[in-house]
């Protein structure tokens, strides 16, 4: 009775005191809340607002000409090319080794197509296209310093004798040799003054016209397979050799048993009129169909003037057209053989030979080797 009087008397005190005491719980609660939001704050984010830019046209880079300096632009160079009048009239090109050779397309070979071919000189191309014997030249007059080797024509046919008896050309290793080499498909050299030879191989300003030789070397093929011997002729030296074996020695009459000691067996050897001389028929010899054989020929030139050489080929059985000749008095016909060649040749060489129909002629094999 006591306390419920007691907490009577005393309500509103009791109130009071309640309400601090919630008071004051909510207070610890807000001071501890507020406390962990201290302590534990996150950090914010921060998400850039979108600005929005004005746009603008690209502008060109411009870079400073000067107009002066403009070189104008090359203009092509046209080309004119004659067409053939009949298009069934142009020949394929056949695999070389075999009749007609790469050269066989009529005109000047591959040139009459439009092509730029170096067709070089009697001597020979500047650059090898196939098929053809490489020649160097040398001046027996000089050493190959330049030195003077006081050569006359009888130390020119004995240096071309020693030559001949091994064909090294080792042997002509000390004389002075052109620096750039040529190329020959074929030997037809008309009536010609004997520095031609210089001025083809460009040492006309150093080497006379006099004591030189041209040694070819290169191999060949025949088209068939059969018995082969060369004819021809030379003022001054033409000497053939084919696997290691002299064939001919067509020199110039006053050199016969100098330059070597070969001698033809055939009874009509120098018979046959031939560039103001008589051909002389060389020996026999046998060729394989598509079998490369070696082959060396060397011309040249003794005391200076009047060079000229042409050396033809013949096949055994074959039939060859006949014309009447005279030789002292006796009479009779002999065969027009074909230019030996290891390719067609061009039209612009075929002037320069002066072939003469009685005594030659360009239709026949080609003896170039298939590679």
């Amino acid at each position: 009775m006591e306390k419920k009087r007691f907490f009577a008397n005393h309500s509103k005190s009791s109130a009071l005191v309640v309400s601090l005491a919630i008071h004051a719980v909510l207070l610890v609660v807000a001071i501890s809340f507020v406390a962990v939001k201290v302590i534990i704050k996150e950090e914010p984010d921060f998400v850039a607002k979108k600005v929005k830019r004005p746009k603008m046209p690209p502008k060109k880079l411009q870079v400073p000409v000067d107009v002066k300096k403009r070189k104008p632009k090359p203009r092509l160079r046209k080309r004119i090319v004659s067409k053939p009048k009949n298009f069934t009239d142009i020949k394929m090109p056949e695999i070389t080794g075999v009749k007609g050779g790469l050269g066989n397309m009529g005109g000047d070979g591959l040139g009459s197509l439009g092509f730029d071919l170096d067709i070089g000189d009697l001597f020979g191309s500047n650059k090898s296209m196939g098929n053809e014997l490489t020649g160097t030249f040398y001046d027996l007059k000089q050493t190959k310093y330049g030195k003077p080797t006081n050569m006359d024509d009888g130390k020119y046919i004995a240096a071309l004798n020693r030559f001949a008896k091994g064909w090294q050309q080792n042997r002509l290793s000390d004389y002075f040799k052109a620096p750039k080499e040529k190329y020959a498909s074929f030997f037809m050299f008309p009536h010609m003054s004997a520095d031609a030879a210089p001025k083809a191989y460009g040492v006309e300003n150093i080497v006379k016209p006099k004591h030189w030789v041209a040694y070819y070397e290169g191999q060949i093929s025949a088209p068939e397979t059969g018995r082969y011997r060369f004819c021809g002729i030379a003022d001054d030296v033409l000497l053939v050799r084919v696997r290691g074996r002299l064939v001919i020695d067509a020199s110039y009459p006053a050199w016969r048993g100098k330059v070597t000691s070969w001698n033809s067996d055939d009874d009509n050897n120098r018979k046959f009129p031939m560039v103001n001389q008589h051909m002389v028929i060389g020996d026999w010899f046998r060729l394989t169909k598509g079998e490369p054989s070696e082959i060396e020929v060397l011309v040249g030139e003794c005391p200076g003037g009047i060079f000229y050489c042409q050396l033809l080929i013949e096949q055994k059985g074959m039939e060859y057209k006949q014309v009447p000749y005279t030789y002292k008095e006796e009479s009779g016909t002999r065969p027009v053989l074909p230019v030996f060649k290891t390719k067609e040749i061009p039209e612009k060489l075929v002037g320069q030979m002066k072939i003469n129909p009685k005594e030659a002629t360009l239709e026949g094999p080609t003896f170039g080797v298939v590679k």
